[in-house]
Parts: structure tokens; C-alpha cells; sequence
């Protein structure tokens, strides 16, 4: 391919990132303005099962298919893609069963309604994203980049519109709504693009539940990483739901959606083509362009998450006096101090793809794990003991924590 095309077409793709960003940006503030605190809170809670249960759901058997099926023959791909499915419908039969289960017991007072936008979101979401990662490997990043755009932003434009102008319009039961719709649309989408591959012959050919154990079995220490990543990034919200109650959870929410931006700007603009130089660099031995790779990486990462961090904590509070929230600009220290959490956090990254080039995966979910440990017991502690400053307080002895032990990894397996 010429590399004007090559040029084209990552540029199509940031852009398609950006738009999605953009949008879901743009949802963010319209209801910070017109949804109340309590329903901000609701979407937020909702929101961290939703980012928790896509790497939970499934074992993370994409990690192995997605391999797989590179430049297999379409017989193949077909019959991975449908055992990966077949198993990963399994996984969320298992998990409606849990929480209905879970709601005849201790949780019996949970609102049916949240908890079946919930199973639906969560289940959905992690199909979409299997999907999705499929169509990368499948060699369409495009398409893959365009399906993501529909699940995650264009349902949220009728949903800005109809809000401003019908009041009846702006709850969380809404946006859970067309959330849905969006999430169904890029999978019938998605359904319609695969069409091609051999289908009749994969249905007739038997599950292969040997290599669906064998490939789940690989994938466990994978799987517990990103679960242990996703649940710490998350897990401020459930401990502040049962301390301080649903409108903290909403101030957490809008605070985490400009976080959220931060690692989106970072993973499209300098990661995306950053990792794939470095995985290139260790393959071919070239361990001192590898190391300054890795310091440049660095440099670039915390000076661009800076301006990020800097720029939202004067935004986000300027924003609070013209929506006339004043609790968004009240709770502005704890906005500072998860800032800085998340730029500790953004500028060890190249520490991570050190360790993700040469393969060194114990240590990376290992230190996931170890974050997650350290951001469910100082938000225990922090939270009730000094109140919602208390989540900055936790993010911040989290992202020191994973820090120190990226840096330490490092160093002892001398990269």
C-alpha cells in the first residue's frame, strides 16, 4: 500500500477516535447540565459495571482468537468466531443468572429496571468489543473504528437533541435507552459485514470445547490483569455510592469522564503508533534504539498528558459555575489530585510497553492486580474517614503504588 494511503487511513481511523471522543465528550456535559446529580450518579454507576464486565465477560478468549484467526483460511476464522461466541453467550447467561440470583437474596431491593439496563449494557458492550477486535485482526480497522463510533457516540447525538428540547427527555432511563439501541445497531452491523464468511459450513462443523478450555486456561493470567485494571479505575464509584450516596457518585462520574479523555487522547495519538515501533524494535535486538524509544515515549507522555491534566482542571470547574453546579467547582481538589493520579499513571505507560514488548506479562497483570488491591483498601479507609476528597486521596496512593512497581519490574529484569 502507497504511504499516502497508509497516511489516509490512520488518519481516518484518529478521526473516527476523536469524533466518538468528541461526542461522548459532549454527553458528558449535557447532562451535567440538565440531568440532576442523582441521575448523573445513576449513568456513572451503570457506566463502571459496563467497563468492569468487558474485560470480565468472556475470560478474555480474544486475546487468543484474535491471533488466530490472522490469515487463517475463512473456514477457520468462522469456526473460531463461532466457538468464541458460543462461549462467550455462556459467560453472560451465567452472570444474568448471578444477578438475578443476587436479587432474591441481598440484593432484593435493586430497581429491576437499572438492573436489566445493566445485563443488557454489560452483556452487549462485551459482544460489540469482541466484535470489534475481531474486525482489526480480520485486517479491517476502519470498519472496525466505524462500528465503534456507532456503538459509542452517534446514538448519543438524538439523544443531546431530544433532551434539549423535550424536558421529559433528560433522565438516565433515556440515555440507557438509545445507549442500547446503539450498542444493537453496531452488532446487527457487524453481523451484516461478516456475512461472507462460510456460515453454514461452521454451524455444521462440532464445538471444538477442547481448545475453547485449553485457550481459557492461556488466557486466565491476561484475563485477571485487565479485570484487576478495569475494577481499580472503577471501583471509586461503588465504594462511594455505599458511603456518600448516589450524587457524590454523579460529581465522581463527570470528574471521570475528562480522566477517561486523558487515556482516550493518549491511547489514539502516541500509543496506537508508539507500541507497535517498540514490539519492531525488541524483535530485531535493538535494545538501545528500544530503551530510547522507551525514555521518548516517556518525555512525549507526560508532557502531553500535562497540558491535558492542567487544561482540564481549570476547565472543569469554569464549567461548573456556567452550568450552575456548584458542587463541580466545590469538590475541585479531589478533581487535582485524581488528575495527577492519572498523569503518575499516563507517563508510566512506557514503562508498561517495555515490559509488554519482551513479553514480561506476569508482571504487567501482577501490577494490576497489586493497584487494585491498594484502590479498594485506601478508598475504604480514605472515603469514610476524610469524605469524596478521600477518592483522591486513593487514586493518587494507587497510581504511586503501580509507579513504583512498573519502575521496579524494570529495573530488575534489567530492560
Amino acid at each position: 500500500m502507497p504511504w499516502e494511503s497508509i497516511v489516509i487511513a490512520r488518519m481516518f481511523n484518529i478521526g473516527l477516535r476523536v469524533a466518538s471522543l468528541g461526542v461522548k465528550m459532549l454527553l458528558t456535559l449535557y447532562m451535567a447540565r440538565y440531568l440532576g446529580l442523582t441521575d448523573l450518579g445513576t449513568f456513572g454507576l451503570v457506566a463502571a459495571f459496563v467497563a468492569i464486565a468487558i474485560p470480565m465477560l468472556g475470560f478474555r478468549l480474544d486475546y487468543v482468537v484474535s491471533r488466530e484467526v490472522v490469515d487463517a483460511a475463512p473456514v477457520v476464522r468462522a469456526v473460531k468466531m463461532r466457538d468464541q461466541i458460543l462461549f462467550y453467550i455462556l459467560t453472560y447467561l451465567g452472570f444474568g443468572l448471578f444477578i438475578a440470583s443476587l436479587m432474591q437474596g441481598p440484593l432484593h431491593d435493586l430497581n429491576w429496571q437499572l438492573a436489566a439496563f445493566t445485563f443488557l449494557l454489560c452483556s452487549l458492550e462485551s459482544l460489540a468489543t469482541i466484535t470489534m477486535t475481531n474486525f482489526i485482526w480480520l485486517g479491517r480497522p476502519a470498519l472496525a473504528n466505524a462500528l465503534f463510533f456507532v456503538r459509542a457516540a452517534l446514538w448519543a447525538i438524538p439523544v443531546m437533541v431530544l433532551g434539549y428540547f423535550s424536558p421529559e427527555h433528560r433522565t438516565a432511563v433515556v440515555v440507557f435507552k438509545w445507549w442500547l439501541g446503539g450498542v444493537l445497531l453496531s452488532l446487527l452491523l457487524s453481523v451484516y459485514f461478516l456475512r461472507n464468511l462460510p456460515w453454514s459450513i461452521a454451524f455444521r462443523t462440532a464445538v471444538n470445547w477442547v481448545w475453547i478450555r485449553a485457550s481459557v486456561k492461556k488466557c486466565l493470567p491476561i484475563w485477571l490483569g485487565a479485570v484487576g485494571l478495569a475494577m481499580a479505575t472503577n471501583i471509586d464509584r461503588l465504594v462511594v455510592e455505599q458511603y456518600l450516596g448516589r450524587e457524590f457518585v454523579g460529581i465522581a462520574s463527570f470528574y471521570g469522564s475528562f480522566l477517561a479523555a486523558i487515556t482516550a487522547l493518549l491511547d489514539s495519538g502516541i500509543f496506537a503508533f508508539t507500541s507497535p515501533k517498540l514490539v519492531a524494535l525488541h524483535q530485531k535486538g535493538e535494545n538501545t534504539a528500544f530503551r530510547r524509544e522507551i525514555i521518548k515515549l516517556s518525555l512525549h507522555t507526560g508532557l502531553f498528558a500535562g497540558i491535558l491534566v492542567v487544561a482540564i482542571g481549570f476547565f472543569v470547574p469554569f464549567i461548573g459555575n456556567k452550568f450552575e453546579r456548584p458542587e463541580f467547582v466545590d469538590e475541585a481538589p479531589t478533581l487535582w489530585f485524581l488528575l495527577l493520579a492519572t498523569w503518575l499513571k499516563s507517563t508510566s505507560t512506557g514503562l508498561y510497553f517495555a515490559l509488554y514488548s519482551k513479553h514480561h506479562d506476569r508482571a504487567i497483570w501482577a501490577g494490576n492486580l497489586i493497584m487494585l488491591g491498594v484502590a479498594f483498601a485506601s478508598s475504604v479507609v480514605f472515603v469514610p474517614m476524610l469524605g469524596f476528597i478521600g477518592v483522591g486521596y486513593s487514586a493518587l496512593t494507587a497510581a504511586v503504588v503501580l509507579v513504583i512497581w512498573r519502575t521496579g519490574a524494570v529495573a530488575l529484569l534489567k530492560l
